[in-house]
């Protein structure tokens, strides 16, 4: 959980100064391999933000926000059918984004 907080910060800044970070751990071996992926926010007007939904589901209570100009991180595979699971930025909380307003941007094995 750590790692994917660290991964995110480090991800998030290096998309917004246009650069690459590699993250990697000596003590990961493939068995034992977790895989998480950045994301860009798309399709948000400017000054606003995106929800972070505590369900797959519009209707689900909000816990978070994203801000557009920020880099997200999440699980590579969609959770459901239309949504992935994301580490939120206020709260730090795993909450879900439908994929309409995500596009993959680096993808990090630990």
């Amino acid at each position: 959980m750590i790692f994917k907080r660290l991964a995110g910060a480090f991800t998030a800044a290096a998309i917004a100064s246009g650069g690459f970070v590699a993250l990697t751990t000596a003590a990961a071996t493939p068995a034992q391999a977790e895989t998480v992926c950045a994301y860009k926010v798309r399709n948000v007007p400017s000054g606003n933000y995106l929800n972070v939904r505590r369900k797959p589901k519009k209707t689900s209570k909000l816990v978070d926000q994203i801000d557009p100009r920020y880099a997200v991180v999440g699980q590579c595979k969609l959770a459901t059918a239309n949504w992935r699971a994301v580490q939120g930025h206020r709260t730090i909380t795993t909450g879900y984004v439908h994929k309409r307003y995500l596009k993959k941007v680096l993808k990090i094995t630990r």
